[in-house]
């Protein structure tokens, strides 16, 4: 089953934050918002990966859109 190691959810949370700036309040951005919430869950609970399947579909594209295509959308 394919997975995604704590390392490329961290690498596609940092591209996300580069990518679109963060609130008024500092939160971060949607797409980051999604992933930091499994990148805590992966900390708390001292895993290094992740299978794709347990993650939500706008998760998997997040990660999948930040770390595979060349130009991300707005």
């Amino acid at each position: 089953m394919p997975t995604f190691t704590i390392a490329e959810i961290e690498q596609a949370i940092n591209v996300w934050r580069s990518r679109q700036a963060s609130g008024e309040d500092a939160a971060l951005c949607p797409k980051a918002r999604h992933l930091a919430d499994i990148y805590g869950e992966m900390i708390y609970t001292h895993v290094t990966a992740i299978d794709v399947s347990s993650l939500s579909a706008e998760q998997v594209k997040a990660v999948t859109t930040a770390l595979y295509q060349q130009e991300l959308p707005l």
